[in-house]
């Protein structure tokens, strides 16, 4: 996957987006709401969108201390919520955490658009191989509460994780895998619907 240009507008339109497909609706009411809250994950979110800005933005003393009071925020809802999450990791936009608790994010796994992280997934390296090599995840991935994502594996778009899986090897595209380790167990549903239409805007 290619890196994005972390950009303002890209980061206010990842901010709606994350938003919107946690909530339903999007407006300042709900914005300011999530940002001053303690025990959501999209609070959480919100915090990641502005570091990561930030993060790569720094250029001059105020900026250096905006970071600063954010990243302190953003480590301390990370212990809270029981979310491992690094600024620099790369993730699309319209990324939902429905619940809390148990969630480790490898630094350098680069994740697509739209994806879904239910509870007590990890998605790390395999340390008998490399510390550093991790997961490449496509658009419109749900990983299922408590599955585990190891080592430089490619996950492609559209694809449900089962819960408790454990992907250890490549996973194609628009299919459901499951199992240890996970394997293709059928092709993705039709009936199922992963996006979200972002049109409703307020």
């Amino acid at each position: 996957m290619k890196t994005i240009k972390i950009d303002w507008k890209y980061t206010y339109y990842c901010v709606y987006a994350d938003v919107y497909r946690n909530t339903g609706k999007f407006n300042k009411k709900i914005l300011i709401k999530e940002f001053l809250s303690n025990k959501s994950t999209v609070s959480l979110l919100i915090y990641y969108r502005l570091c990561r800005y930030y993060a790569n933005k720094r250029k001059n003393l105020f900026e250096y201390l905006i970071h600063a009071i954010l990243y302190r925020k953003f480590c301390k809802k990370q212990v809270t919520l029981g979310i491992e999450l690094n600024q620099r990791t790369e993730i699309g936009y319209g990324i939902r955490l429905p619940h809390r608790g148990g969630i480790v994010i490898h630094p350098k796994v680069n994740m697509g658009n739209n994806c879904e992280i239910m509870q007590g997934v990890t998605i790390g390296n395999n340390i008998l191989k490399s510390r550093t090599e991790v997961a490449i995840i496509g658009d419109n991935v749900i990983l299922g509460a408590g599955s585990k994502v190891i080592g430089p594996v490619t996950i492609g778009s559209n694809v449900i994780i089962g819960a408790n899986a454990v992907v250890t090897h490549d996973i194609q595209n628009n299919c459901t895998a499951a199992g240890l380790p996970a394997k293709v167990i059928s092709p993705l549903n039709d009936n199922v619907s992963i996006n979200i239409d972002y049109s409703g805007r307020e």
